[in-house]
């Protein structure tokens, strides 16, 4: 009974340290938490624009040096999730041509192994996303949020199963007042990506919005959501009480 007890204290003083110090006391209509997601939000832009500048230099290597048609190919598809933010649109449909021209370059044998491998799920998923970019920056919505659906379309991916999907561009439609597009590519990611970590991440951005709060889909909204006011933690699952 003592240890029991000893345990369920030990619990509570964790809760409190670990929650107490970011807890906002207006759930997400606290000012705090909204500078919180304006300062990630200036964070992630600014790192996003790093990345944009040199995934383009390594591409570009891999074109030019590289004899591996793979390493250009896996390099301009992470480039493209950048590029698709910041260059000019005709630029970005320019790149989603050579990395398709590039894949489809590849020899038959080569074509069997990548499609062994991974069937090229990550660099279709970029690519959809892409596009999904290039339309919504154009104004087409529509066909945007289809791309948005259509990047989840994969089959078995080993690599998309485990690190999930692009959440940049879910990001800023939602921040953007567009919400269904956002509930139906988490609906559309349970095709693919499973396990405790990535249903705990969607139970959470399902619950905040419901609750119209703003979100950053990053990995600690599992613990915003908490701070927030939004859920409650379950001592049985977390830490084994009863």
């Amino acid at each position: 009974m003592e240890k029991r007890l000893f345990k369920i204290i030990c619990v509570a003083i964790f809760l409190s340290s670990s929650v107490t110090y970011a807890e906002y006391e207006l759930g997400c209509n606290d000012p705090d938490y909204h500078q919180y997601v304006v300062n990630q939000s200036a964070f992630y832009d600014e790192n996003n624009r790093r990345l944009f500048s040199r995934s383009q230099r390594e591409y570009q290597t891999s074109l030019e040096f590289s004899s591996n048609p793979y390493r250009a190919i896996s390099d301009l598809s992470r480039h493209l999730r950048y590029s698709a933010q910041y260059d000019p649109i005709n630029t970005v449909k320019f790149k989603i041509d050579t990395l398709l021209d590039l894949a489809e370059n590849l020899r038959t044998d080569q074509k069997l192994a990548a499609s062994v491998f991974d069937n090229f799920s990550s660099e279709n998923h970029s690519v959809a996303i892409a596009r999904a970019w290039v339309a919504y920056r154009q104004g087409n919505n529509e066909i945007a949020f289809d791309e948005l659906i259509a990047s989840t379309e994969l089959g078995d991916s080993v690599l998309m199963s485990s690190f999930g999907p692009d959440f940049m561009f879910a990001r800023q439609i939602y921040a953007d007042g567009h919400v269904q597009p956002v509930v139906n590519y988490l609906k559309a990611s349970e095709s693919f990506w499973n396990g405790e970590k990535a249903d705990e991440l969607r139970d959470a951005w399902r619950t905040m919005i419901k609750a119209e709060c703003k979100i950053l889909f990053q990995t600690f909204d599992n613990i915003k959501v908490i701070e927030l006011g939004l859920k409650q933690v379950d001592l049985s699952q977390k830490y084994g009480i009863d």
